[in-house]
């Protein structure tokens, strides 16, 4: 039957594949595979495993989230739901944490890496900061606004209260467009340079400002986008 893993060569199995050749040698099928360990009596693990990547692949599978995976569960049991949503939480965890430690201010790859993560189950527009400290980590992620909402409607009023409040060094902007292409608009434009006309007046520099699509990102440092 379709998806059977003792239907393959015992080599390309996911577990002895994996003990051979090291995790990056499996396909993400494989790997989701693995972690479900079985099928069901109708279908193998590989077709299942298939199915939960149907739409999207990996970064498909982490927008639907912890709570569409168990509330759902896709034709799978609810520890195998479980399971999966407890790997995609460590991975966002893993991310979030790095970021802590690490100067994304001169490394936006970190701080772009972290916020793919984060966003990846949000299905709506969002705009949002990473205050940072003097050494340039991460001391909240603060959320301005979470769907459909004017441009010139976004006040820095709030996220520079917050940042404030927090003790922040200064601050990196993001904004997620869930169309999934990251390129910044020219109403992405304006915005920016108005926090960072605010930010500049409060003495809380924006360092950048990151627009996420679907597992893409582009900052504006390094596109030379940002005011001085």
């Amino acid at each position: 039957m379709k998806g059977r893993i003792a239907a393959l060569p015992k080599s390309e199995r996911p577990r002895e594949k994996l003990l051979a050749k090291g995790p990056e040698a499996l396909s993400d099928v494989d790997l989701v595979a693995l972690l479900l360990g079985t099928g069901s009596a109708t279908r193998g693990v590989l077709e299942t495993a298939e199915e939960l990547l149907s739409r999207g692949g990996l970064p498909g599978l982490a927008r639907r989230g912890a709570t569409e995976i168990l509330t759902h569960r896709h034709g799978i049991g609810a520890a195998k739901a479980a399971r999966l949503a407890a790997v995609i939480e460590i991975a966002r965890r893993v991310a979030r944490d790095e970021l802590q430690t690490r100067d994304i201010v001169s490394d936006p790859e970190s701080a772009g890496r972290y916020l793919t993560g984060a966003l990846a189950t949000e299905t709506r527009e969002v705009m949002g900061a990473l205050l940072l400290d003097t050494r340039n980590r991460l001391l909240e992620d603060f959320i301005v606004f979470r769907g459909t909402v004017s441009h010139a409607s976004v006040s820095p009023a709030p996220l520079f209260r917050e940042a404030i409040v927090a003790g922040a060094a200064g601050l990196i902007l993001y904004h997620l467009h869930p169309s999934g292409d990251p390129e910044p608009s020219a109403e992405d434009r304006v915005t920016t340079e108005r926090f960072v006309r605010a930010g500049r007046e409060i003495g809380i520099p924006v360092r950048d400002h990151l627009v996420v699509g679907r597992g893409r990102w582009v900052s504006f440092l390094r596109r030379g986008l940002l005011t001085a």
